[in-house]
């Protein structure tokens, strides 16, 4: 980038930045904060590498994009209540994001984004893979635009548990009543096109695991309708792949990205610390 305060380079064609020569544990420039937002905003994922952070130099570099909640759902780091553990321990089978999502889709004003750092990696295997969902509106047909952006999807939480049939992301019975009564009716409908609140983008708000059905539609028509806006948005040219290092961030944009962590470290531990930034309501694709 022509007079950028920052070494930056594209992931992919479309999806991802990767930031290098830069020390998160020193202040960041307000010229830098604003390289590495137009960056995110755009291509979906920011990636650091190298990088050896305390707790508090990740929430610093986390509230540059705006306030921190704390985690939910997840065991938290001792004395930071907003970081959460993403961890699988060596005998579980499964994953915590083993499938296309974005983060939290279930609530009424889904996050920002995460900023996600290692901790803890397999010796192989482990990858997280990302779409940009702004692309892969761009290059669906004028005709398919125009019926997409007449929709809405309800996205529900514990959708998780029921929309992948894959023997890995099974759950039992007994687990999936425990998980309706804590979870209860956390669902809610969004847009399948909403308008990005930095950018003004246009951008595809659906994902294979929160996603239930189009409103007004059943789950039976909903499902291949869905399934191939998915597959859209997943071609190989749309997406990019991160291979964790020692070291490495990965800072998502929920709005313009879905990630997908790949699940082929079966009887290794691997736990990262994540962070949520919280969001602004979408505008109206119109």
């Amino acid at each position: 980038m022509k007079n950028s305060v920052l070494n930056l380079r594209p992931a992919s064609a479309f999806t991802g930045t990767v930031i290098s020569d830069i020390d998160l544990r020193e202040p960041i420039p307000d010229s830098a904060v604003a390289e590495m937002k137009n960056a995110l905003f755009e291509t979906g994922v920011l990636f650091f590498r190298s990088q050896n952070l305390e707790p508090a130099h990740q929430m610093a570099l986390a509230e540059k994009f705006g306030p921190v909640p704390d985690a939910e759902f997840l065991k938290t780091v001792d004395g930071f209540p907003a970081i959460g553990l993403i961890e699988k321990q060596a005998d579980q089978v499964r994953n915590v994001g083993g499938n296309w999502h974005s983060d939290h889709s279930f609530d009424e004003i889904p996050p920002l984004g995460s900023c996600l750092y290692a901790q803890v990696l397999p010796e192989s295997g482990g990858d997280t893979l990302f779409a940009n969902m702004a692309t892969a509106y761009d290059s669906l047909s004028d005709g398919l635009k125009k019926t997409v952006e007449t929709l809405k999807v309800v996205h529900a939480k514990k959708s998780s548990f029921y929309n992948d049939p894959r023997p890995e992301r099974q759950v039992s019975p007994k687990e999936l009543a425990k998980i309706e009564e804590e979870l209860g009716d956390r669902f809610t409908s969004h847009p399948v096109v909403v308008r990005h609140p930095e950018t003004g983008r246009k951008c595809l708000f659906v994902n294979p695991t929160y996603a239930s059905k189009i409103d007004g539609w059943t789950e039976a028509e909903s499902k291949p309708f869905l399934e191939m806006l998915y597959a859209h948005a997943t071609r190989p040219e749309n997406t990019t792949r991160f291979s964790w290092e020692d070291g490495s961030i990965a800072f998502w944009d929920n709005r313009t990205a879905m990630h997908y962590a790949i699940n082929d470290y079966q009887g290794q531990y691997r736990m990262l610390h994540r962070v949520v930034v919280a969001g602004a309501p979408f505008q109206t694709h119109a």
